[in-house]
């Protein structure tokens, strides 16, 4: 019972980040730092840790503005995940996937911010060309659903 003892835990959020632009669908991308604890050097799609006093959409919000300099559209929650951790007391890392909606661009594969920190590169990458980049393992079936998501989505708004 919740009163009788309160666990504090980490939990995550995770971004799936779709544009259409001229040249087509878009999605943001980022390469992790190689000093990173976690996954060092592969790529992954962003998010982070939800804070204390925050709901998930307003992590979701928070995370993208940080990491990339990106105010996201709607937000649609799709999928839950977990990052193992087996050296620390919590070995899971609980998160939920959402798929971001994002104005549409020029077709450039530039993001105006791409936080050193955590990332060494950041891109808006065609949704058809990411056979070259080595993601972090279960990325590449997220961007999958979070992209049939998307499609539904934009397929509603553009038969209106």
């Amino acid at each position: 019972m919740r009163e009788d003892r309160r666990e504090l835990i980490e939990t995550h959020v995770g971004t799936v980040c779709f544009r259409e632009t001229d040249a087509g669908i878009r999605i943001l991308i980022a390469k992790r730092q190689s000093t990173r604890s976690l996954y060092p050097g592969l790529w992954e799609c962003g998010g982070g840790q939800v804070r204390s006093g925050e709901n998930f959409d307003e992590a979701v919000r928070r995370q993208t503005r940080e990491e990339f300099g990106i105010e996201i559209g709607d937000a649609v929650p799709f999928s839950t995940y977990e990052i193992a951790v087996p050296d620390l007391p919590q070995r899971k890392i609980p998160g939920v996937l959402f798929a971001c909606f994002c104005e549409p661009g020029d077709g450039g594969n530039a993001v105006s911010v791409c936080d050193i920190r955590e990332h060494s590169e950041c891109r808006w990458q065609s949704i058809d060309d990411l056979s070259g980049f080595d993601f972090i393992p279960g990325i590449r079936e997220d961007i999958r659903e979070g992209l049939e998501v998307y499609s539904r989505r934009m397929d509603r708004v553009h038969n209106r």
